[in-house]
């Protein structure tokens, strides 16, 4: 099993079920993770503390900064689920290595684009989520790549933890995107489509709403919009007036994201848009099993 399909599956039992079950899903599968990441260990220790299985808890955050050199922004370790260790000498001295592990990284972060030469007539570039990285995406968009579809990704400069990255509601990733695609010679590209998850996909509708991007086209995967909710109709015009069409994947078990999702469906489709919407059933906050397939046609491309 997928790290990420682990822990979504993780939420979803915590939510439907509790804490002892999660936590019991989640150790049950740790030998299927080879490679288990810092995401992965701060849901191992966030449950063993709710649990009351302190020592455990301990364990883990133990494993993960000082055996796998792992560290996490400050804000990580605010979260109420740690009240139980908070007063622990190692805690408070863990904590310490984490932050300054994290202060330093943040003197060399930037943003990275995969991007190094035109290679194909059409472009797509793949957006992450957040707590994710770029193998992330390449992981679910490598697929889409045919011979006249060059595929690219991009990689936020705000850290998350470890390795790991994320897109502030608000934050500056539109400005990083259009930066992004200025390097790119995006602009020679007969087909040029940006694609999102999660927080990816509120990026680029905000990056169309405020910075002067041209794409042909937006594939958003389990959209994080809160953009949508304040900004709606100007988003809207933009995408008509820009001529972009727009292919949103949600699945029906997606709680956070899906009712957003259709508001823009809706919005758009009321407008006469170019819009494609696609529910999946039963799908929570992750890639489809055909994900290539669904996006296919929208991305067919002559050369």
């Amino acid at each position: 099993m997928k790290e990420d399909k682990l822990l979504n599956q993780t939420l979803e039992l915590l939510e439907e079920k509790g804490v002892k079950e999660a936590y019991d899903f989640i150790l049950g599968h740790k030998k299927e993770i080879p490679e288990p990441t810092g995401q992965y260990y701060n849901f191992l220790y966030c449950l063993a503390a709710l649990d009351g299985k302190t020592e455990e808890a301990m364990g883990y955050l133990e494993e993960a900064i000082i055996g796998k050199c792992y560290w996490y922004r400050s804000e990580v370790f605010d979260d109420e689920d740690l009240d139980s260790l908070r007063e622990k000498s190692r805690f408070k001295e863990l904590k310490d290595i984490s932050i300054k592990r994290y202060q330093e990284a943040l003197k060399t972060a930037e943003t990275i684009v995969s991007w190094e030469k035109k290679t194909q007539n059409n472009i797509l570039l793949a957006l992450h989520g957040n707590q994710q990285n770029m193998s992330h995406s390449k992981e679910e968009w490598s697929s889409i790549a045919v011979d006249s579809l060059q595929v690219e990704y991009m990689q936020s400069k705000e850290i998350d933890s470890c390795e790991i990255f994320r897109w502030d509601d608000n934050g500056d990733g539109p400005g990083q995107l259009s930066q992004s695609l200025s390097r790119m010679q995006w602009n020679s590209y007969k087909k040029r489509v940006i694609g999102g998850f999660s927080a990816g996909c509120n990026v680029i509708l905000r990056a169309i709403l405020e910075e002067d991007i041209d794409c042909t086209g937006i594939i958003l995967q389990s959209p994080w919009i809160p953009v949508v909710e304040n900004n709606l109709g100007p988003l809207v015009k933009e995408i008509i007036g820009k001529d972009i069409s727009v292919t949103i994947i949600c699945g029906t078990r997606d709680l956070d994201c899906l009712e957003p999702s259709m508001l823009l469906s809706r919005e758009l489709i009321r407008n006469g848009a170019a819009v494609k919407s696609i529910w999946v059933n039963e799908l929570g906050h992750e890639f489809p099993d055909d994900f290539e397939e669904l996006v296919r046609e929208f991305l067919e491309v002559d050369n």
